[in-house]
């Protein structure tokens, strides 16, 4: 999944998260064809990679230039959890998915990295609820995009915990070998960024939502179709935030 921060260049437009699930049926520049996102992370023989091949979909899709790229591994997302001291999740009823190794007892924990990437992979959540295990109502891979969005924002708390940007810097120069950054955006670079996005309140982030159906292609795969064009989805929160000005 592709999970990005708008920074609008609109005065008084609020940030907005969006992610874009990895069954988003959309061009692929590579093949010409219509494929997953997440197949374009295949990038294109030796000539473009998969970051950059994704974040071309991504552009096309959203009409947002991407201006930088950051990916994380799945032991490299536990180790920055756990490095920060864990971040809280909480459930009504204790929680497992075998597949995903989640296991959690009802309540709020404060969740290990282990833990955290359980809840954000699991696409098949378990509660257990009055001496029974059940399947958790509303639970797919449109889950895990919430989840993830739910972790990163309480990342985003944390950082504010912090009291400079060397000590900021020190965790993040201890974490480098757990993420992967475009070649425009140094180590330095992203300390700053990462320093400054600390002024902002997960309250005042505007989490949108992109409406999808679900579609099966002439060769029989199940991917997902939008079902409205992203700069409509844009407009909502702008209009929300922004006083019409007078005729």
């Amino acid at each position: 999944d592709v999970i990005i921060l708008v920074m609008l260049p609109v005065d008084g437009a609020p940030p907005i998260m969006v992610s874009l699930p990895r069954d988003l049926y959309l061009p692929n520049r590579c093949t010409q064809l219509y494929t997953r996102l997440n197949a374009n992370f295949n990038g294109c023989g030796t000539e473009i990679n998969g970051a950059t091949l994704l974040s071309g979909a991504v552009e096309d899709f959203t009409g947002v230039e991407v201006d930088h790229f950051a990916l994380f591994t799945f032991d490299g997302f536990e180790e920055i959890i756990d490095e920060v001291g864990g971040v809280e999740i909480c459930v009504d009823y204790p929680v497992r998915d075998r597949k995903a190794f989640l296991n959690l007892p009802a309540g709020c924990t404060n969740a290990t990295g282990a833990q955290a990437l359980g809840w954000v992979r699991s696409r098949s959540t378990l509660e257990f609820v009055n001496g029974a295990w059940r399947t958790m109502s509303d639970v797919s891979d449109l889950t895990r995009n919430e989840r993830q969005q739910d972790v990163i924002l309480a990342m985003l708390e944390k950082a504010a915990e912090f009291d400079s940007p060397q000590e900021l810097a020190g965790v993040v120069r201890s974490l480098t070998n757990t993420f992967t950054l475009d070649d425009q955006l140094g180590h330095s670079d992203a300390i700053n960024l990462a320093w400054d996005l600390r002024g902002l309140k997960p309250s005042e982030i505007v989490r949108l939502k992109i409406p999808v159906e679900s579609y099966e292609t002439s060769a029989g795969a199940q991917v997902l179709v939008a079902t409205r064009p992203f700069d409509e989805l844009l407009e909502e929160p702008i209009a929300a935030a922004v006083p019409e000005l007078p005729e």
